[in-house]
């Protein structure tokens, strides 16, 4: 009978940013990898055993922000090319669960619809971005807060506040709590 595998669980985090949404996975002593500039995703090799993906690829080429000046066809196959190495990696690596995550936007137009989608709100975080994730991996369970007086005023703008890209902290703890 062989031992029980006791080696840390590895989180890769593409496109980390802040890393906020991997912040819990490392506070509970996962093996967690952040993956940003100036490493690019679209370049990494085999990592190895992979427990759950993380991946929030650039969003600006994808927002509806950008309506009023449309991304170049070289700016949209550049956002698509770091999509499709997100997701490389969820074919590569075949984790216990992954998810990918980009406000509710134009990346649709190429994934389908999102396996969920929230607000911050919805998580107790004090703000309103509509957001998607695709993926494998267990839905966390809301728990709707009243919406501050910045969330109605961003509901009615459909204006975001800088801070909104960086993954909200309750939202972070509710999906790590849902994916051990």
């Amino acid at each position: 009978m062989s031992a029980p595998d006791v080696s840390p669980r590895v989180i890769l985090d593409l496109c980390a940013g802040s890393g906020a949404w991997s912040e819990p996975y490392a506070l509970a002593e996962y093996d967690v990898r952040r993956i940003d500039l100036p490493t690019d995703v679209r370049l990494l090799r085999f990592p190895g055993r992979v427990h759950g993906i993380l991946a929030a690829p650039p969003c600006t080429v994808f927002s509806y922000a950008r309506n009023r000046y449309p991304p170049s066809d070289a700016e949209l196959l550049a956002a698509l090319s770091v999509v499709d190495a997100c997701l490389r990696f969820v074919v590569v690596c075949r984790p216990s669960w992954w998810a990918l995550e980009n406000p509710v936007n134009k990346l649709r137009r190429y994934l389908g619809p999102p396996t969920m989608t929230f607000k911050q709100w919805e998580y107790g975080d004090p703000a309103h971005k509509p957001t998607g994730l695709w993926g494998n991996f267990t839905i966390p369970m809301k728990c709707v807060a009243e919406r501050t007086k910045a969330s109605t005023w961003q509901t009615s703008t459909m204006n975001a506040h800088p801070d909104d890209a960086i993954t909200p902290p309750r939202f972070a703890q509710a999906f790590f709590e849902a994916n051990p």
